[in-house]
This record gives structure tokens, sequence and C-alpha cells, in this order.
């Protein structure tokens, strides 16, 4: 009896050692993977090699732009090594953890994005090439493929394991992007091109002095950062070059540069998204509203007509020309309507421009929040193929990779290398990154782009601004057809 008693304890603490190795090796034998483990390195997820010896194979869009702009495409899923950035080796570390304790290997496939993109996803499917289950790329993108159909409903894969509820996942970004309580890709802490990729205003901290400026910061904390305040400051900011003329390309000092798209970051900072939602998850048009059709009047009339302080790239050459952005870098702009990305391009980091972050200016000082948009083109999300062979495995893993990226990666990313890093001479960013990022949208137009909208508000400033009740009117039949056919796809599936 006692020998029993005996072999029964040595039995209990060698499992009990097993459970405890995830900190250090891998997991134990159980398929419990959902049973909460203090101990195991994803205590929710419990302790289990299960999935020993499995890879996750991801599709993702880089390489195609400066990778400067997108220093953090790869260092989010799949780093090749440790290299002393803190972003990265969080990340490499983040991986060999999983594939210690979970015996894991994550491998990322690279592709060029957009068109390219979509066509090897399209291609790959005629061919019946399936070496990848899960797909990164930015909105525009995965809303293409999603409306032919190529991904799973995240709410309503059996058995996930994803906590799409949970903080290291965007709640706030799946209700904005999810149709009919149907939600085909996600974003959160697994990702850093979402964080990267939200409008934000960044401006010139000496030229705020040198023209004895209110702080913007202040006007933040304060609820009055407004689209007056702002072209309040820049038309005194504002300078005529040489011969007394307002140039992109000479000596002239602007008051904000920025492209004609945001003019509708300037209206979703107004929190006018151009569609919002029913109570049954349904996308409404939503640029003819009151407010809608208000903020983006106010916006021309303030910002774009005024010729001698603000300045957008269309007026001068084309949208890829980067002449008039740049004055901003050479100490030639107060202000820039930009990206969070733009802090990590090469011309701010070599530029001697002391430089603040703001959030977009609110309409008015009533409007209760600030809002910040998000960039169509690179806000990436993740996606799983709804052709998935292994859909326990693959959200495990998901769910793995961002509840560690929460505990491990976002640290060094948010406050070491973005709030304490990128703006080094702005006492006041680590807060105005929390504002802006507090209450971002992910405007569902910008995903799905039904008959073009999200250029619809750069199309009007060609016809004088006055024109957007009758631009709209010419383009809503074109755009209810096509989101009715997103719509009945979606309540079909």
């Amino acid at each position: 009896m006692k020998k029993t008693v005996c072999l029964l304890m040595i039995v209990l603490m060698v499992l009990s050692v097993i459970l405890c190795s995830c900190n250090n090796n891998s997991g134990d034998a159980s398929d419990d993977s959902a049973a909460v483990d203090p101990n195991a390195y994803v205590p929710h997820l419990g302790a289990t090699d299960k999935y020993a010896g499995k890879t996750l194979k991801i599709l993702a869009s880089a390489g195609d732009t400066a990778d400067s702009w997108h220093a953090f495409c790869k260092e989010a899923l799949d780093p090749d090594a440790s290299t002393g950035e803190p972003v990265n080796d969080a990340a490499y570390e983040r991986n060999q953890k999983i594939k210690d304790c979970y015996g894991i290997t994550i491998e990322t496939i690279w592709s060029a994005a957009w068109t390219t993109f979509i066509e090897k996803v399209q291609n790959d499917k005629a061919s019946g090439i399936d070496d990848y289950d899960v797909i990164v790329t930015g909105l525009s993108t995965l809303g293409t493929l999603a409306a032919e159909g190529f991904f799973a409903d995240l709410y309503s894969i059996e058995g996930s394991h994803l906590s799409l509820d949970q903080p290291w996942w965007d709640v706030a970004a799946n209700e904005d992007m999810s149709i009919a309580n149907k939600l085909y890709f996600s974003t959160g802490d697994i990702l850093m091109m979402d964080d990267e990729n939200t409008r934000c205003v960044v401006y010139n901290i000496e030229m705020l002095r040198n023209n004895k400026l209110e702080s913007p910061a202040q006007l933040v904390r304060d609820g009055e950062w407004t689209l007056d305040k702002f072209c309040e400051m820049a038309k005194t900011a504002a300078v005529p070059d040489s011969n007394g003329n307002m140039t992109h390309d000479k000596d002239a000092i602007w008051g904000s540069v920025m492209a004609a798209f945001d003019t509708y970051t300037l209206v979703v900072g107004a929190n006018c998204p151009m569609v919002t939602k029913d109570e049954n998850d349904i996308p409404v048009l939503a640029v003819m509203e009151e407010r809608n059709f208000d903020a983006f009047s106010q916006v021309y009339d303030k910002v774009i007509s005024a010729v001698d302080s603000c300045a957008y790239t269309e007026r001068f050459t084309t949208w890829s020309d980067s002449t008039l952005v740049d004055n901003f870098a050479k100490g030639q702009s107060l202000f820039r309507i930009t990206t969070i990305d733009v802090v990590n391009s090469a011309e701010i980091r070599d530029s001697e421009v002391a430089y603040g972050i703001l959030p977009v200016p609110k309409l008015n000082k009533e409007q209760e929040t600030y809002a910040s948009a998000a960039n169509p083109y690179w806000f990436q999300c993740i996606a799983i193929k709804e052709n998935c062979k292994d859909f326990d495995f693959v959200t495990f893993t998901l769910e793995a990779m961002a509840w560690s990226a929460r505990e491990y990666i976002t640290p060094e990313y948010y406050e070491r290398t973005l709030k304490n890093k990128r703006a080094l001479q702005d006492d006041d960013a680590a807060e105005m990154l929390d504002v802006l990022f507090s209450n971002r949208i992910v405007d569902i137009s910008i995903v799905f782009n039904w008959d073009d909208c999200i250029q619809w508000y750069n199309n009007c400033l060609k016809t004088g601004g006055a024109g957007l009740s009758s631009y709209v009117e010419s383009h809503q039949s074109a755009f209810e057809i096509q989101m009715t056919d997103t719509i009945d796809l979606f309540l079909e599936d």
C-alpha cells in the first residue's frame, strides 16, 4: 500500500513538473488546451503538446514600399533573428517561446501588396495551391477578398480559441468591421501596422514657440483642439516665399500640409465616418447626414480653401509626389496631417525638426471625443481562409501570438519605441498617443470601398467643394448596389 501511495506521489510530482515546464521548455500531453494554467506560457490556453511539430503558415504583404515606413510588418509576425532592436527581439523571443512551449513553428510567406497580393490569393486557389491558412494585409485588400468569399467568419468557427472580446484583440475595430454580426478579419496586439497606420497630426515644436502659439497638447486636454484652432494656428505660421507666393517647392512656410485624401481624415476627425451601421449591424451610407455634410463643408471652407496657409499635394502636383509634405521635415510647415508611421520614415528620422504628435482636431468644442481614421491601404488585419485545414490549431496559435504580443511586444513598441524613442522632444507625446488611439474609427467604407467611395471627398475638391450633394446623388445608386451585394453575400454565408 505504501509503495502504491509513494508511486502515485511520484507520478503526480512528475506530472506537475511537466505542466509547469512550459515556461522553460514544452507543454504536457493533455488535450485540454482550454484549461487555465498560470504556469503555461499562455495561461488561458493551458499547457499542451497536441500541436507539436505543426507549422502556422501566414501569407503577408510587405516590401513594395519604402522599408523605413513599414518597419513593423515583419517584426510583428516573423523576425529572422535577434537584432538588438527591442520590438524585433520581443517578437523573435515570442515565436521562440511558442515553439519551445507548444512545439509550433511560425512561418511567413511574403508578397507585394494590393493587386499583386489579390491576384496571388486568387491564382493560388484556382491552381489548388494550399500552403497557408492565414492572411495578413491591408484593409482594402482584405475587403476585396472577403467580398469574394475567401475568408472564414471568425465569430462562427466551431471550437475557436480566439478570445475576440478580450483586450489583446481590437474589440472596437471588430465592431466597426463586422457586417450582419459576421467578422472576416481582426487586428490587435498581434500586429503593429494598425497603430502605425492610424491618422494623426505632427507639429513643429520650435515653430509653434517662435509664433508664440498655444500648446496644442493643452488644447487637447481642455477639449478645445478644434478645426478652428488648427486653422488659426496654421494661418499665423504661414509665410510666403521670397517672391511673395505660396509655393510648394521653394521657401514658403506653410501652416499645414497634407494629401487630398486627408479631407477624409479631417471629416472622420469630426466623428463622421462615411458609413455607419443600423441596429442589425447592416451598413448605411451616412455622407449626406446633416453632421457629416456640415463636417465636409467646414473642412473645405476652412482648410482646403485656405490657400494662403494650408495646402494639399494634388493642388500642385500628383498624389505620389512628396515635395509638398516634405516641407514639414525641412522645417517649412507647422502641421502635417499624416499617419503614425511617418515618425519611422527616413525623412523624419534624419530631420532636425523637433516634432510633437497630436490627434486630429475635433469639429468643434461640443464634440465629445477626438476621432482617428485608419489608412485603408496599410492598416493591417489578420484573416483565416475559409478552407482552412485545421481551425483548432490555427486559432490556438493566433490566440497565443495575440496574447503574448500584448504581454511582451506591445510594451516595447508602444511604450518604449513609439512613446519614448520616436518623439524624444515631445513631453506630451505619450499622453497624446493614448488620446488618439482611444477612439480610432475603422470606417467600413474604406474596407469595401463601394463605388470607390473613399475618393468621393477628393473628387469633390476638383469641383469647388460645393458639389458634394450632386456628386453623391450621381454615385449613390452604384454605391447601394455594390454595398447590397456585399451584405447579401455575408447574410448568405
